[in-house]
């Protein structure tokens, strides 16, 4: 008669699960291959990868925009309101500065403050400039640095699925929420 302890037990349950797991591996065509390392608003680093598991809203934005940015987030914003309690359980919002050197994880947490964005769902990233411009290559983002601290960008939203593959682009304005809610639910 054989006896088994617990420690046994709990051994042979553990080899089982690790031979059941499959290993994880991020798709090629997902962002998530960027290895570059972020900050968040709390000065936390992270990748992108990171954000694996939940569609996320992605948009490129800087805090001291009066233009075009208030906008992008106002709309990611309404596109958030418009989602069922459920959907919002399966979505993330992403927003990367394109002004790193005076975003800084304090200004990124006094602009969510200020745009009252809730940062269970929200994440407000800064990175080196070089990082910047190769996340905004990768999603098509165009951005020119301006006098005065100002950025000339275009203002689209990308929605990524849960492993952070580009699934579409939309403008980022208001008159899109209702369609780009829609899109988000197709997959």
């Amino acid at each position: 008669m054989i006896k088994f302890n617990i420690l046994t037990v709990s051994k042979i349950i553990g080899f089982m699960l690790l031979l059941s797991m499959k290993s994880y591996a991020v798709p090629q065509d997902s962002i998530y291959q960027l290895k570059n390392n972020w900050l968040n608003q709390d000065g936390k680093t992270l990748t992108l990868g990171s954000f694996n598991g939940k569609k996320q809203l992605v948009s490129l934005i800087y805090t001291h925009c009066l233009h075009t940015c208030p906008t992008i987030v106002s709309t990611m914003q309404a596109i958030e309101s418009n989602l069922t309690e459920d959907e919002k359980q399966n979505v993330g919002f992403i927003l990367v500065s394109l002004t790193p050197t005076t975003d800084t994880p304090e200004v990124l947490r006094e602009f969510a403050q200020s745009r009252k964005l809730n940062l269970d769902k929200w994440s407000l990233l800064t990175g080196t400039p070089e990082d910047v411009r190769t996340l905004a290559m990768v999603l098509n983002i165009k951005f020119q640095d301006m006098d005065d601290n100002e950025v000339n960008h275009s203002n689209l939203i990308t929605a990524l699925d849960d492993e952070g593959r580009i699934r579409f682009q939309e403008i980022g304005v208001l008159s899109n929420v209702a369609k780009t809610t829609d899109k988000l639910n197709t997959f």
